[in-house]
């Protein structure tokens, strides 16, 4: 969908519900409902599974890490994670040669729920992208990744910058 660029705000037609962002929104905001009503059951919310996926990956295995990563402050990645330690979905050691840094773990408990949460998610990406061509849904992706690097602060890119 091509935005029509016009000098005069006033010559503009908007409908707020037809523009990227409100469509977007909505989307995301279907599929969170989607998804958490099944992950619900899990004691996973689907807030979480970013977090529990990187400690999975060994992407990062630290408050700081995670936070760093995931692009969150510390604050809220401190509650993140205390919910998931109340859960039982993950465990916090001391680092071996820093006292102040934990190092956090997934539990055996989170090990088992993991694959079930993922296939939920691939579930609504499937009821998503239904009648797309594999040709459309990358195209989708592709457009997606590029309007969030858009986005994304970056001191380096300005907006719509290809690499």
């Amino acid at each position: 969908m091509q935005l029509e660029k016009r000098n005069d705000p006033e010559d503009i037609e908007f409908d707020p519900l037809g523009t990227p962002s409100f469509l977007i929104k909505q989307l995301a905001k279907e599929l969170t409902r989607l998804a958490e009503a099944e992950l619900r059951p899990l004691g996973v919310g689907i807030g979480s599974l970013p977090v529990l996926a990187a400690l999975k990956s060994g992407a990062a295995i630290t408050q700081a890490d995670l936070a760093r990563l995931l692009h969150v402050e510390q604050p809220s990645m401190a509650q993140t994670l205390s919910r998931l330690e109340r859960d039982g979905l993950i465990r916090r050691r001391p680092h071996p040669a820093n006292r102040r840094i934990q190092l956090i773990e997934l539990t055996a408990a989170c090990q088992e729920i993991l694959p079930r949460s993922k296939a939920i998610l691939l579930k609504g990406n499937e009821r998503l992208l239904a009648g797309f061509s594999a040709d459309d849904a990358s195209l989708l992706l592709s457009l997606l990744k590029r309007a969030s690097s858009n986005l994304t602060p970056n001191d380096t890119d300005t907006p719509g910058d290809e690499q």
